[in-house]
């Protein structure tokens, strides 16, 4: 039965919702909304013993495609599309595993890739701006002169905001503009204003290990950094295509929601945070002590004396980038006071405020 119902899906849409993925017999994948292409595939492929393994060019060649159903204990029922690969090394098969998820609760379609059971290690790592597992990976194209898709990304520092950046989606854009600093991409109907169907691209596990990549031929491209030398067995890793109808702002916190869904965080923390409820004095980029001191005392007695000089009921100080040892990027290398900003310690400062 399960055979049936897939030759069935390689030449029309199923779908529980009005985003859809259309597999063909040859392992592509079209994301649809409604009868428009949004998502069109490019290749699968690994990079291991220091080469790649590609679809492309079939030395990762597709061997079947298979279908069965599942159940997640926090999102629901979904349909699992498993696309097979063949890996040969030194003679012996590995099976690579690209799987389709199409959730019944219509929020998307996610894909995982089992990397098989063996290690998977190179001598000669990409960089940290690339992928070395290629899964899923989607064109980024203009389809025809009706197709009107433009993004907008986070990216960079400050959670995104230094590299936020928006565009047509076609081949002209640069979209990823470092795969170690990239975040969710977002995809809209620019007809539309943003105020209609939308997707988020993002990772959907392994947070610390993945990221997004864009080639130069214009391919989207999800998998492990290319800076990891080595790969465990047994890997899964996962991306997911998130829909919503209506429009970015709302569908962004749709997102956010299937994301804190899956891995069982609430927004409790972050409500009961002493900086979200009460009034703070902060030394951030724009503040008058932003590093800067007054006259002819250091960081130490400024602070102490604003926290005792000024009447506002604060409840909390911030004390930014200017107090610790830093390395390389500006970035902290030690969570240490040092002496010339704070004398006498960060303990010291804090009983004093």
């Amino acid at each position: 039965m399960h055979v049936l119902v897939l030759l069935l899906l390689i030449v029309e849409c199923w779908s529980w919702g009005n985003i859809n993925v259309v597999i063909d017999d040859k392992g592509g994948y079209n994301i649809t909304i409604g009868r428009r292409v949004w998502l069109r595939s490019s290749r699968t492929a690994i990079y291991v013993d220091n080469k790649w393994y590609s679809s492309d060019d079939n030395t990762l060649p597709l061997t079947g495609i298979s279908y069965t159903s599942g159940f997640d204990p926090n999102l629901g029922d979904y349909r699992d599309f498993q696309l097979n690969y063949d890996l040969v090394r030194d003679g012996i098969h590995t099976k690579i595993v690209g799987h389709i998820r199409d959730w019944y609760r219509a929020f998307g379609i996610s894909f995982h890739l089992d990397t098989g059971d063996r290690p998977l290690t190179n001598t000669v790592p990409l960089d940290m701006d690339h992928v070395c597992t290629v899964f899923p990976s989607f064109h980024i194209e203009q389809i025809d002169q009706n197709d009107q898709r433009g993004y907008f990304t986070f990216e960079g520092g400050m959670s995104g905001n230094d590299g936020k950046h928006a565009g047509w989606w076609n081949s002209s854009s640069k979209v990823i503009q470092s795969g170690m600093q990239s975040g969710p991409v977002v995809l809209f109907n620019l007809t539309e204003q943003g105020e209609g169907d939308m997707l988020v691209l993002s990772p959907f596990s392994q947070f610390m290990a993945t990221s997004l990549s864009q080639t130069k031929s214009n391919i989207l491209e999800f998998g492990v950094m290319g800076s990891m030398l080595s790969i465990p067995a047994n890997y899964i890793h996962s991306m997911m295509v998130f829909y919503a109808l209506n429009g970015i702002n709302e569908g962004i916190r749709e997102w956010g929601q299937i994301m804190q869904s899956e891995y069982t965080r609430t927004n409790q923390h972050r409500l009961s945070d002493v900086t979200i409820n009460y009034l703070g004095y902060y030394t951030d980029n724009g503040g008058y002590y932003y590093y800067n001191t007054e006259k002819e005392i250091n960081y130490e007695e400024t602070m102490v004396n604003v926290r005792h000089q000024i009447s506002l009921p604060f409840r909390y100080m911030q004390f930014d980038s200017w107090w610790y040892y830093k390395g390389m990027g500006n970035g902290v290398s030690q969570w240490t006071a040092r002496p010339d900003i704070f004398p006498d310690g960060l303990q010291a400062v804090h009983r004093r405020l």
